[in-house]
């Protein structure tokens, strides 16, 4: 079954059609059809590319592959960086700038400078003293946003002053 999913408008001339077609056997693939690869079919490339990454980080069982979607929140501690995922907390050989930079178009943020939060396990927000913000994600864990990086997250969350 071959199902249009959507039609973007990109400009006044210009749409994106995307389909999906069903199949019942077989892996999963994507073909992308264009009349040339140019910068925007290159970008739609790069990110089903960073997508399909996932971070190795060692365990006592050995390697474990974390996926940026199961992530919480990334910590530096005295220059060891670890991923908390809701089950597990696991050492890797990244730095958070590495990590920032890559994983910036998941939900990745800065918080404070030695953490990284996934906004969208964001579940509340509330205002500390020295505009310093205390964010509560799904898993209960409570973090500090330091407020260097009070706009970038609000940016990021959408909840600037005079959006809506």
């Amino acid at each position: 079954m071959i199902t249009v999913y959507s039609i973007l408008q990109l400009e006044e001339d210009r749409t994106l059609k995307i389909t999906v077609e069903h199949i019942k056997e077989g892996e999963n693939e994507i073909i992308l059809k264009c009349k040339k690869l140019d910068e925007e079919m290159l970008e739609i490339l790069e990110l089903l590319k960073e997508r399909s990454f996932k971070i190795p980080a060692k365990t006592d069982e050995g390697i474990y592959m974390a996926e940026p979607n199961e992530i919480y929140y990334i910590e530096t501690i005295e220059g060891k960086t670890f991923i908390y995922t809701k089950d597990v907390v696991i050492k890797v050989n990244f730095s958070l700038i590495e990590l920032e930079t890559k994983y910036m178009s998941f939900g990745f943020t800065r918080i404070n400078k030695s953490q990284i939060v996934n906004i969208y396990y964001i579940k509340s927000l509330k205002a500390l003293i020295n505009s310093k913000i205390k964010l509560t994600l799904k898993s209960d864990e409570q973090l500090i946003l330091s407020r260097h990086y009070n706009f970038r997250l609000k940016e990021n969350l959408g909840i600037l002053k005079g959006e809506n």
